[in-house]
Order: structure tokens, then C-alpha cells, then sequence
């Protein structure tokens, strides 16, 4: 008789009660405002209470004749929850981040602005302000089409990445949210302005294209110029923001970016004026009208016809006494590629812009441009965070040959640690196979792939919809715990204290019937099992596999996860079809109750290695909890399976009950004075005694570790506390940094 319901209700009751009681239990003391249990939910898509807590929609617009527009994001969150802004500062938490999926249809020019200012609150969490949007928020960018897209028969794909978070402090990550923009009709733009002024800067800027009309091949020239008011000044050109106190000139064409473009060239010397500042003892600005040039050089096989030219300026202006906040400006124009060229001058027009954009365009792409000795020397050699090239070496490879690594990373999984315990089951299970015929063999080895399987094609699927990657569901408190409580479940029955009424899982005498044959239900799960305790572990070519894949396109994404899973099960489907392969076992006889036990106390090895990945305050909770476990298996043992079906039935009942308070217990419930006396909080509190005791002792002999220097009699190098700031002013002086980070998790 298979008693899966019964199994399955007792644990469903106890892991399900387990998981309530960890939620509402005190948050773990590494990140205070975010609740980590709360993200037992899907990420992006909802909470354990259920239900979506911010909803996102998409649309663009194209100005008419143009291939310039805007896009608009819409979050809508719940009462009571809200989304942090797009300009949230390091040191707080996670800010908006919001991307086109990909730049084949078009491309972000500006910078995401709100429709309404976020609210600015102060917590005692985070060293800046937080800066939040609820109800709903509109973000917009402009935006420029790709060559030959049509808006109106256009999709465009965006990535929405950050987290909403509750009032009260619980927090649900939202990766690589897929929300996808439609066509929402043409606009007519603004008046054109050549002559561009804003009453935030004294100078008027000025541009052209020269000449009207070139040939594939040629050149043509941009040419932006600027006329200060009198007694006021603008500063000299440079290629990158060098961040000292004043702020260069900073000019980058974004439109065609394909197109090879020189250095831009003052038309006369700026002045060389001493500040007499520590940090910038030197500035250049011009007082008299400036143009400021580049020759850009049209490809050979360019296409002819109409191609449009932008770019965005950033300036300051200043007197010797005052200066204007910096500022920036939009440009565009036309070109027209044809067959001969024609003399003649075209006007660029402005719109309004800031100086970040043009900042940030400009160091994407200044890398190793040097200035002309006339003008400003100080390219910015500080480390762009925001720009590091993570991709992995895998992308110089060839689909085929990335998909083949997939499928030997995945065989080679099979002698990783985490994996090794499960391979056990199936050893039990070959030998039983011994005697049966060759189908049935193949069967229960093609289930038991099937459900290998089937943990990494869900893995694709939160890869691809939720940018979720191999392992990170051990990130998860309840995770880790559930599975540390399963494992130690199927180790007590290995030992012999219960048996689990699951065909397909070998024990002793009282359920030899049971275990003669194994299910397929009992074969897929055993692969489920082997696959998830697998994640920790990354061996060989694993990593460098999964880590192409998630950048894939979906189905490509599918096809990577599947060949790991494909490889993985390679050796119990070759050994389904050719059961002659493990011929050189013994026969089933005594020998197999003691490599029964001899698995026991290794799956007690992996719940030592799985409580390595639960915080430290919840590992006492956690072992107390498998402790009541151990007490409710042994109740249930204790009644064989030959009693009656009433009998039985009230050993599960007491044990399920005893296993549930063991639990309340340990993690605590919503419910005085359980919520306040559990171990979970008990521990919680113990542990953050012990972080700010050392903390002070720490600081106390450390000192002020800014004025510390090394020792004369030794080669070890100071740490200092690790500052944005810091980095970056280290590395702008060249010098080699090691930066010692870990993860909370």
C-alpha cells in the first residue's frame, strides 16, 4: 500500500507551520530593514502573503520623422509598499535600475526621470537618505530607434531591477522584472532652438554640420560653440569628468555611434588661471567665444540617405568670484550621405539636459584618449564601477561548444560532495534492479533522470524571468531550513529510527515489501533530491556554463540548464540501458543494512555542511527543531506499519503536533509570549551583544585607522575602511587597490 499521502501530510504541516513561524520571527541582525524570510515569496512577483505588491506597465512614444522619442515606466505599488528611487545613493538601499533587454531596437539617451520628487526619509539603518515612491510612479527616458525599426509594429523589451519593500521594513527583491513597452503613438517635438541659453548658465552655445551633403567615405565636421557673457567664463574641454571642484567641458557624440569620430579641437588656447587649491592648484577656461570641433569619418559602405547626429555637452560657467551649478545640453542634427557632396552648412538644435548625462557618455567612451597639450591634461583615471567588463569568456565561444561544457559540467557534477550522499539511494537502488528485466530498469533510470531534470529546467525558468542564478536559493533562511530538516529525515530513517513509507526508498524488514520495487514516484524524487542538493556545489566548467546561459536568449537559456541536467543523468540512463554495467555489485543480502546506516550518518555529515549556509542566530533555533523532528520520527517508529490504520494514525497526529510546537518554540509565532520568547530572538539579540562587544574592542585598539601607517618591522599594509570615495581616489592616483568584501548570506 503506498502511504505517500501520509508522508506527504506530515511534513506538508510541518514544513508549511515551520515556514510561518521563521516569517514572523525577528530579523536576522546583518541587514536590519530587510526582512530575508519575507522573500519566500517569488521574487518580483509577489510575497508569502500573496498576491503582487508592485505591478509594472511600459510605453514609448517617436517623435514624428524622427527616430527619437521617449520611454515611460509605470510602478504601481500596494498600500503601504513602496520602490526605492533611481537616484538612491550607495550606502542605502537598493536603488531602481531600470534597461532596455537588449539594444537591437533602441537605445536609453538620457537619464530615467520621475514624474513627482520621491520621498526623502531618514532611518538609522543607513548612513544616507532613503529616497521612496508609493502609490504610483511614472519614470521617462528619451530614446532613439535603431535603423530600419518601425515604432508602430515594435515591442520594446525592459528590465526592471530593484525591490519593494513594506512600511514596516519587509523587503521583496525584484530581478530582472520583464515588462514590455508598446507603441503608444507619434508626438510633435519642441520648437527648435539653435540658439541655446538657460537662465542656470551665463553662455549661449551655438552649432553646425559641415558640409550639408558627404560622400560614403569622406568626412564632415561637427562644430559646437560657445559665447560667454561678459565678466563670466567657461571652462576648457576635456574628455572626461576628472571630479575636482570645477567641472570641464565635456563633449560626446552618441548618434551614429558606429561612426569613427577624432578628438574635439579648440579653436583658440584656453587661459591657464591659479587657484592655488591643494586639490586642483590649476584651471583652464575660455572668456572670449570658443568652438569646439571634430571630424567624424562616414563608413564606406554607409547607407544613403538621411542619418541623424546627436550628442550631449556638459559645461559650467563662472566668474572669478562665483560660479553656476553645472549644466547640459542635448544636440542634433542631420546628414545627408549621397552620391556627391554638396557645400553647405546645416544648424544643430538643443534641448535641455544635465551635466551627468554628458558625464557619463563621455567616460563610456573616453578610454584611453589623451587631450592635446593645450588643453586640460586631467583625464579621470578612477575606477567606473558602473562599467566593469563582467562578461565571461565564454562569450568568445561557440554555441555548440558552450552547450557541450554544459553537458560534461553536469556529468562531472556527480562527484561533487553535496551530490555524493544521494548517489547512496541509487546504489540501493541498482542493486535491487539487479534482478528485474531490462525495460523496467530503463524506466525507473528515465524517471529518476526526469525528475533530475526537472529542477533545472524550473532553474531556467527563474533564471530567464527572474534573473535567479545556480545556488541562490540558499540565500533563503526558510530554504536552508526546510531542506537541512529534509535531509535529517531521510537520515533518521537510514539509521533505522523510522521508516519512510515511500516505495523506491530501501529500508529494513518492516517495509522489505515496499521496498523490493521501486516506484516511479520514488525514482523522480530521489532525482529532485540528488539535483537540489547538488546547487551548492559548482564543480568543473559548471560555473563559466550557467553563467553564459543566464544572458542567453530564453531559449538558448533552456537549452544551457537542460544539457547540465542531460549530462548530470547521462550515467543512470546509459546504466537503464546497459544494466550489465553494474554487473560487478553483490547480490541484495545482510550487506545492504549496513551501507543503509553507512548512508545515515553521511547524510547527517550533509546537515552538518547545509547548516553552514543558515546565520549564525538561526542555527540553535534550527538544531533544537531537528531535534523535536528526531523525537516525532522515533513516536512514528515506534508503531509498526502492520498496526491499524487508527493507531498509526494517532502516532502521526502526536508527533506532527510535538514536531509543531518544537517549532513555535524555536522561531516563534505571532502570538504572545511566544512572539518575544523563542530561541530565534533569543539568539538574534545574543548575537548582536557579541557583534557590538567586539566592535568596540575593535575600535577602542584600532584607533583611528585613517593615520595609521605600517610598522617599520614589517611589510603588512594598513586596511581602511572601505569608502566609494576612497576607491576612487585611489585608483585616480593609479595605485594598485585590494578591496576584502563578503556577502551577508
Amino acid at each position: 500500500m503506498n502511504r505517500l499521502p501520509t508522508a506527504a501530510a506530515f511534513f506538508v504541516a510541518c514544513l508549511i507551520t515551520l515556514a510561518e513561524s521563521i516569517t514572523v520571527g525577528q530579523d536576522t541582525p546583518a541587514s536590519p530593514p530587510l526582512n530575508i524570510i519575507d522573500q519566500l515569496g517569488i521574487p518580483g512577483l509577489g510575497g508569502p502573503l500573496g498576491g503582487d505588491k508592485a505591478t509594472f506597465s511600459a510605453e514609448f512614444q517617436v517623435v514624428e520623422g524622427t527616430r527619437n522619442g521617449r520611454l515611460s515606466v509605470t510602478a504601481t505599488m500596494e498600500p503601504t509598499w513602496h520602490v526605492y528611487s533611481v537616484t538612491q545613493l550607495a550606502g542605502g538601499p537598493q536603488r531602481s535600475v531600470i534597461k532596455l533587454a537588449s539594444a537591437d531596437q533602441a537605445a536609453i539617451t538620457g537619464e530615467f526621470k520621475p514624474d513627482a520628487a520621491p520621498h526623502v526619509k531618514k532611518y538609522e539603518f543607513f548612513d544616507v537618505p532613503v529616497e521612496e515612491h508609493d502609490g504610483v510612479v511614472v519614470w521617462t527616458a528619451p530614446i532613439q530607434l535603431a535603423n530600419g525599426i518601425d515604432p508602430a509594429a515594435t515591442e520594446l523589451q525592459v528590465k526592471f531591477n530593484g525591490q519593494v519593500c513594506q512600511d514596516k521594513g519587509s523587503c521583496i527583491p525584484i530581478a530582472n522584472k520583464p515588462v514590455v513597452a508598446k507603441f503608444a503613438g507619434y508626438y510633435k517635438e519642441s520648437p527648435i532652438v539653435t540658439e541655446f541659453r538657460t537662465k542656470s548658465a551665463h553662455v549661449t552655445l551655438r552649432g553646425t554640420i559641415t558640409p550639408a551633403t558627404v560622400q560614403p567615405g569622406s568626412s564632415f565636421t561637427i562644430s559646437l560653440s560657445a559665447d560667454p557673457e561678459s565678466t563670466w567664463h567657461i571652462y576648457a574641454y576635456a574628455p572626461q569628468d576628472p571630479k575636482l571642484i570645477s567641472k570641464p567641458t565635456l563633449i560626446a557624440v552618441s548618434e551614429p555611434n558606429e561612426w569613427k569620430a577624432s578628438t574635439f579641437t579648440a579653436s583658440v588656447k584656453p587661459i591657464e588661471h591659479e587657484l592655488g587649491l591643494e586639490e586642483e592648484p590649476l584651471v583652464y577656461f575660455h572668456e572670449e567665444p570658443v568652438t569646439w570641433s571634430v571630424e567624424i569619418k562616414v563608413p564606406a559602405d554607409a547607407t544613403p540617405g538621411t542619418h541623424t547626429i546627436a550628442g550631449l555637452i556638459g559645461y559650467q560657467t563662472c566668474t572669478l568670484a562665483s560660479c553656476d551649478l553645472p549644466t547640459g545640453a542635448s544636440f542634433q542634427g542631420t546628414i545627408e550621405v549621397g552620391d556627391d557632396a554638396v557645400v553647405g552648412t546645416s544648424l544643430l538644435s538643443f534641448t535641455t539636459s544635465e551635466y551627468k548625462d554628458a558625464a557619463d557618455l563621455a567616460n563610456r567612451q573616453t578610454k584611453e584618449v589623451t587631450p592635446p597639450s593645450d588643453q586640460i591634461a586631467a583625464t579621470d583615471t578612477t575606477l567606473d564601477l558602473d562599467n566593469l567588463d563582467t562578461q565571461s569568456t565564454t562569450a568568445e565561444l561557440s554555441t555548440p561548444v558552450v552547450l557541450l561544457m554544459a553537458f560534461v559540467a553536469g556529468f562531472i557534477l556527480n562527484f561533487m560532495p553535496c551530490v555524493l550522499p544521494v548517489i547512496g539511494l541509487k546504489v540501493m537502488a541498482f542493486v535491487q534492479q539487479a534482478g528485474d528485466n531490462r525495460a523496467r530498469s530503463f524506466m525507473l533510470n528515465v524517471w529518476y533522470s526526469l525528475g533530475l531534470m526537472s529542477v533545472f529546467l524550473i532553474l531556467a525558468t527563474l533564471s530567464v524571468f527572474m534573473g535567479l542564478s545556480w545556488g541562490e536559493q540558499f540565500s533563503s533562511v526558510t530554504f536552508n531550513v526546510i531542506l537541512t530538516s529534509v535531509v535529517f529525515a531521510f537520515a533518521l530513517s537510514f539509521v533505522g529510527v523510522w521508516e519512510i513509507p515511500i516505495p523506491g526508498f530501501v529500508g529494513s524488514g518492516k517495509v522489505g515489501g515496499l521496498a523490493t520495487k521501486e516506484g516511479a514516484s520514488g525514482a523522480f524524487f530521489k532525482g529532485v533530491l540528488t539535483t537540489v542538493l547538488a546547487t551548492p556545489c559548482s564543480g568543473p566548467l559548471l560555473g563559466s556554463a550557467l553563467t553564459w546561459a543566464v544572458v542567453q536568449p530564453p531559449v538558448i537559456a533552456y537549452a544551457g540548464f537542460g544539457c547540465v541536467g542531460l549530462g548530470m543523468a547521462s550515467p543512470y540512463l546509459l546504466i537503464g540501458a546497459f544494466p550489465e554495467l553494474v554487473s560487478f555489485l553483490p547480490k541484495p543480502g545482510a550487506w545492504m543494512d549496513t551501507f543503509k546506516h553507512m548512508m545515515g550518518f553521511v547524510l547527517l555529515g550533509t546537515v552538518i555542511f547545509l547548516l553552514t549556509f543558515i546565520p549564525i542566530p538561526y542555527v540553535v533555533p534550527t538544531v533544537a527543531f531537528m531535534m523535536g523532528l528526531w523525537a516525532a520520527f522515533w513516536w512514528i517508529g515506534r508503531v509498526p506499519l502492520t498496526e491499524s490504520l487508527d493507531k498509526k494514525g494517532a502516532a502521526w497526529v502526536a508527533a506532527t503536533a510535538f514536531a509543531t510546537v518544537t517549532g513555535l518554540f524555536a522561531y516563534g509565532a505571532p502570538i504572545e509570549p511566544i512572539r518575544s520568547t523563542n530561541l530565534a530572538s533569543i539568539m538574534t539579540a545574543r548575537f548582536q551583544r557579541a557583534v557590538d562587544k567586539e566592535i568596540g574592542v575593535r575600535t577602542e585598539t584600532i584607533g583611528d585607522l585613517e593615520d595609521r601607517v605600517p610598522r617599520s618591522d614589517s611589510n603588512e599594509l594598513a586596511w581602511k575602511p572601505y569608502t566609494q570615495e576612497l576607491l576612487e581616489q585611489l585608483t585616480s592616483e593609479k595605485k594598485t587597490v585590494f578591496v576584502d568584501f563578503t556577502a551577508d548570506w
